[in-house]
């Protein structure tokens, strides 16, 4: 049986998790007030992903023990995974299982996926990994090539 915990503002991650996996899923809900604009939000949110603010989420529980593979998916923010997702998973540590990381993003990921399994206890075994470009700027963006 597979957790699917996952962090999604514009619906692209939970799409994604929705097309790949079947299981439990657990949303993380930030609380935070997020600005309407698109700009706003690139610049509001890239800024607490940077600094690794301590953005606060609404408590879920899980009982890893009755899952035997934990799926995590994030957007990326600021070539990171969300303050939400570092934050979970600095409090809810689970051993010896099957992980599969899920990123989406609309431009380069840089090192995301790497710095997403830094922060699993070493017990664990990464067995998938997803990067999943989103959105229609991806497939014209020129600073960043597939």
């Amino acid at each position: 049986m597979k957790a699917i915990i996952y962090y999604s503002l514009s619906g692209q991650t939970k799409k994604a998790c929705e097309e790949r996996f079947e299981g439990d899923f657990y949303r993380l809900k930030g609380k935070i007030k997020i600005p309407k604009s698109y700009t706003m939000q690139l610049i509001y949110l890239g800024m607490f992903a940077t600094v690794n603010s301590k953005l606060s989420y609404e408590p879920i529980d899980i009982n890893f023990d009755a899952y035997d593979e934990i799926v995590l998916a994030s957007p990326v923010w600021a070539w990171t995974i969300v303050p939400f997702m570092k934050k979970f998973l600095k409090y809810h540590v689970f051993n010896d299982k099957k992980v599969t990381l899920l990123i989406t993003h609309m431009g380069g990921p840089g090192n995301t996926l790497k710095g997403f399994q830094k922060r699993l206890h070493p017990s664990n075994m990464v067995i998938q990994t997803y990067s999943i470009p989103t959105g229609k700027d991806y497939e014209n963006a020129t600073l960043f090539k597939k």
